[in-house]
């Protein structure tokens, strides 16, 4: 989340280079001296976060603590709050500690490559949509969603269907019974015979009595049954779509709707890619806000903190859409100027780690919205 700002107005500014012996300190003691890296995190769950004792923990942090002691790295970590961050500006990034690698979840992609270095990956990450389902059972909502283009087709094929059964049984009735079909008034008293049928109301003031008029009632007593059952499991269908997709129905709606995005540039980048003109906001909280004042529609951010954000917050009406709109890899974040054996060295051990079962078990329980609930 907010280690994007960090990453971008301190990683890729510092420039950590070896300190240069000077005529105080003999070259041979600065050649042995073991770099002590400077280690950059933020809260950022399900990835890091600070416990109420001061000190820092999550995956990630445990991830990195055990790939500096099997690479034998020393590092020094600084913890950085969401509002130190947000209040980073691009002319004041020298008063931020210059870091070699943010240990937090970092995404992947394009517009962060000009910033910083990456270590290798160590979950899938990706943007997705939340939304909010107020307001789905209002009548205008509920037409809306009704008026599919499934439910259509069924309604026109019922309608012909329908218009067809009531010109059948006025020809094979009107002869002999004319009281009914023959009339001049015979085609709407067919078509009204045909709709109380087909709805199984059957009020019984038109009715076939010749053998052929009975054949096509029953015939259409049968075809009316599978028509009603289909049409009305497609009502319920797209209700229950509706439900689940209240405002959204595919990612190219999204350009019609109002959606708001963090002040980040990897959330500019993605709503730039989507074709979407986004609502800025400075904080979760804020865009939250919004979602539930009906300010926006949606609000994109990336999907495994959304994850952990939703079942902290415990709103049942808020809603994660199942379909990622951009899918992505989240790793470390390193210094450009870090040197390559120390970069050799931390994506070596990573990879290690990531093929084991435990780090399996531990991704599985980024994944859990329940684990990031608990550990709040």
């Amino acid at each position: 989340m907010l280690a994007e700002f960090f990453i971008a107005f301190a990683l890729a500014q510092s420039t950590p280079a070896a300190s240069t012996p000077t005529a105080s300190t003999p070259a041979a003691v600065s050649a042995t001296t073991p770099r002590i890296l400077q280690v950059g995190t933020t809260t950022r769950r399900p990835y890091s976060w600070q416990q109420s004792d001061g000190t820092w923990t999550g995956p990630a942090i445990q991830l990195w603590d055990k790939i500096a002691k099997q690479a034998g790295l020393q590092y020094q970590l600084k913890g950085y709050t969401s509002e130190e961050l947000s209040s980073l500006e691009l002319n004041s990034y020298k008063t931020v500690r210059s870091i070699d690698v943010f240990a937090s979840g970092v995404e992947i992609n394009a517009v962060q490559n000009n910033i910083c270095d990456f270590s290798q990956p160590f979950d899938a990450g990706g943007y997705s949509l939340v939304t909010h389902t107020r307001g789905v059972t209002l009548p205008r909502t509920i037409i809306k969603r009704v008026m599919t283009f499934d439910v259509l087709v069924w309604l026109i094929f019922m309608l012909i269907a329908t218009v067809i059964s009531g010109s059948v049984i006025r020809l094979v009735e009107k002869k002999n019974n004319p009281a009914h079909f023959a009339n001049k008034d015979s085609f709407v008293n067919g078509l009204w015979w045909a709709i109380s049928t087909l709805s199984t109301v059957g009020y019984g003031d038109f009715v076939p009595k010749t053998r052929a008029g009975k054949l096509v009632g029953g015939i259409w007593i049968f075809i009316s049954i599978i028509l009603v059952a289909i049409f009305s499991a497609t009502i319920v269908a797209t209700l229950t779509v509706g439900q689940l997709t209240p405002y959204f129905k595919s990612i190219k709606s999204m350009k019609s709707n109002l959606v708001g995005i963090i002040e980040l540039p990897n959330s500019r980048y993605v709503a730039n890619k989507l074709g979407v003109m986004p609502r800025i906001y400075i904080t979760p909280d804020d865009a939250f806000a919004a979602l539930e004042s009906n300010e926006i529609e949606g609000f994109l951010h990336p999907t495994n903190e959304l994850r952990s954000l939703l079942s902290i917050r415990g709103d049942s009406q808020l809603l994660l859409l199942p379909t990622e709109v951009i899918r992505g890899f989240v790793g470390f974040g390193l210094n450009k100027d870090l040197d390559i054996e120390t970069v050799r060295k931390i994506n070596s051990e990573l990879i290690k780690i990531i093929e084991s079962p435990e780090w399996i078990d531990t991704a599985r329980a980024m994944d859990d919205p329940q684990n990031a609930k608990d550990a709040n």
